[in-house]
């Protein structure tokens, strides 16, 4: 069943609101808004640059990178295989940092020489 509405001979030959509110100004009010969607584009786009450096300077309010050169001495976290010991050392050391391996990662070379196999972040060394 389709439903229709019925329209009346005396309605057909009103015109709607949008129809009487058009005027020959219509087309320079058009031009004046799409004009004006440029500069809000622009505006919101500023506003969205200060927004995401604001979060981004809460976010890293509490973030401490962590800069070793090469020959500083450094202290690197136990990783634990097994059990863990309540009161054992949580850090080992001294090494000397022999190079860079990436933003904050490190090679490592104990006290008699001995070049770590792997590199090591930044976040599990303290000088």
């Amino acid at each position: 069943m389709c439903e229709t509405e019925a329209v009346l001979p005396a309605e057909i030959g009103q015109e709607s609101a949008r129809i009487v509110g058009y005027g020959s100004d219509n087309d320079n009010l058009r031009t004046m808004h799409l004009e004006s969607v440029e500069e809000k584009r622009k505006r919101t786009k500023v506003r969205m640059n200060v927004y995401r450096k604001r979060m981004n300077r809460s976010y890293n309010k509490r973030v401490y990178t962590r800069v070793f050169e090469e020959g500083d001495l450094v202290m690197r976290k136990i990783q634990h295989n097994g059990e863990k010991e309540k009161l054992g050392p949580k850090y080992e050391g001294p090494f000397k940092i022999v190079e860079k391996a990436g933003i904050t990662a490190y090679y490592l070379e104990d006290t008699k020489g001995n070049k770590c196999k792997r590199p090591w972040n930044a976040q599990h060394l303290k000088k």
